[in-house]
């Protein structure tokens, strides 16, 4: 009889399912962004990545995974499922650990929030960041970042939100091409 702790916590399945490699890549490809992060916000002494964390983060994603397919049966993901899951994940998981708070700061204390929030929305703009908006057009898109970010600190979410959510602004964009 399986008890909650061994359905938590047994991944065995899970490896022989997506093997090893596919687990390592991609826990090797979140830690590298993590400190690609920490890095840019020049935060790395006040941050570290917790690697039990992140990892138990990227095996639940899996398990996440393997549900879906099973359920839909499928044998791949789409692009925004899978950065809807894994932000899903490593927002209830939270590796990234303060060590180190000499102040208040609003990016200390939502680290992990601010992470996921850069790539969501890194996702979002894709290969276009260097496109400038402007007037109304660059108000809006800056709103709708600034309730994104708030939502992620405050509110409650599941993966099935954050895909519905990146799923509209991609409706949005598709709407707005219309105009063209």
């Amino acid at each position: 009889m399986y008890n909650i702790e061994s359905i938590y916590s047994n991944y065995e399945e899970i490896l022989q399912e997506f093997t090893q490699d596919v687990i390592s890549n991609r826990y090797s490809c979140l830690f590298q962004e993590c400190n690609r992060f920490l890095d840019s916000l020049h935060i790395k002494e006040a941050v570290r990545v917790d690697e039990v964390v992140l990892m138990h983060a990227v095996l639940d994603y899996f398990s996440d995974v393997s549900r879906l397919k099973k359920y839909h049966p499928i044998n791949h993901i789409n692009e925004i499922k899978v950065i809807s899951y894994e932000s899903f994940w490593l927002l209830r998981r939270k590796p990234l650990q303060i060590v180190k708070k000499e102040q208040e700061d609003d990016i200390l204390s939502f680290v992990n929030e601010k992470f996921v929030f850069s790539r969501i929305a890194s996702f979002l703009v894709g290969d276009r960041a260097n496109q400038v908006l402007k007037g109304e057009d660059k108000r809006s898109f800056l709103n709708y970042l600034d309730t994104l970010y708030y939502f992620l600190k405050y509110r409650q979410y599941d993966p099935q939100m954050l895909e519905l959510m990146m799923l509209g602004f991609r409706a949005g964009e598709l709407w707005g091409r219309q105009e063209e």
